[in-house]
């Protein structure tokens, strides 16, 4: 039986792909797209699930719950399984952390890093991987990791001239190390 959808839940469709972070939904809505195609663009189930690198029994499962619940059915749903031990601890520590400064931790900079971070909670009994503080930062903490951007406040009233010479020289460097 073949998938019909109107052009507006078509449009609600292509803009749950386009917004989603989650791997597993956009595979989902996008054979759901590749069926419901109009025209000579709609797909057969099995060439769908063979471009997308999946059995054909869940692309039919995909395309079921589609019809039966919609978007919803396409959402990934909560992760069973055992709750993550360090996680919670982790996050609170972090937050205080992060008030701090990491020179009363020992470290030189003046700005927490993600190696940092993870070293100071490692001190505090809560082992943690670098991709994990990250991970926490980014979507628990809703920070964003920059790189700071250095800059050289001089009194030298030929700061400015003696910048732009090893600006140029940085150019060069690369021709003249060839050349020896």
């Amino acid at each position: 039986m073949r998938l019909r959808i109107d052009r507006k839940a078509k449009r609600e469709l292509a803009k749950f792909v386009a917004l989603t972070k989650d791997k597993g939904e956009y595979r989902r809505g996008t054979a759901i797209l590749m069926l419901s195609g109009n025209g000579k663009r709609r797909r057969k189930v099995k060439d769908v699930a063979r471009e997308l690198n999946v059995s054909v029994n869940a692309v039919i499962g995909w395309k079921r719950r589609y019809r039966e619940q919609g978007l919803d059915g396409l959402k990934a749903g909560e992760h069973t399984g055992r709750p993550p031990r360090v996680r919670a601890r982790a996050v609170r520590r972090m937050r205080g952390l992060l008030k701090e400064d990491p020179q009363a931790f020992g470290f030189l900079k003046g700005r927490w890093v993600v190696r940092d971070i993870a070293t100071a909670l490692s001190r505090q009994k809560i082992e943690i991987s670098r991709s994990h503080v990250h991970k926490i930062l980014t979507e628990e903490l809703d920070l964003a990791y920059k790189r700071p951007k250095l800059t050289v406040k001089s009194n030298d009233s030929n700061y400015s001239r003696k910048a732009r010479e090893v600006e140029r020289y940085k150019r060069i460097a690369p021709a003249l190390a060839k050349k020896g």
